[in-house]
């Protein structure tokens, strides 16, 4: 099993009042789809996904390896994901990503480790 620690930035007052970090739990057979996968909708331990914050809303899910990937929204809403660290297929026992923390791009906070 691949444990990895996630949390996202709070979009708004309250956001996160009742949520914090989660524990991603995958199978060793787990690839950096499958987390971003987790990461965009919950499920494997995170309720806490990366919320819709308007058309064109771009985040960032980074780690401790670097920027995985950009989520964002197109114009008619609908998620689109490009991966950055590599392709979506790799392995993530090859990665040794340990947390992730999910920013809005254009946030001037700074990343959470």
């Amino acid at each position: 099993m691949i444990t990895i620690a996630f949390k996202r930035e709070s979009v708004c007052m309250g956001d996160d009042a009742g949520n914090g970090e989660y524990t991603i739990v995958l199978p060793d057979t787990a690839t950096l789809g499958d987390l971003i996968h987790v990461i965009r909708r919950g499920g494997s331990g995170n309720d806490w996904p990366i919320p819709y914050t308007g058309a064109n809303s771009i985040w960032v899910v980074q780690s401790n390896i670097g920027d995985l990937a950009d989520v964002h929204t197109d114009e008619d809403g609908e998620w689109v994901v490009r991966y950055l660290a590599c392709s979506e297929t790799t392995p993530l026992k090859l990665l040794g990503i340990t947390w992730t923390f999910g920013a809005r791009a254009d946030s001037d906070k700074p990343t959470a480790q």
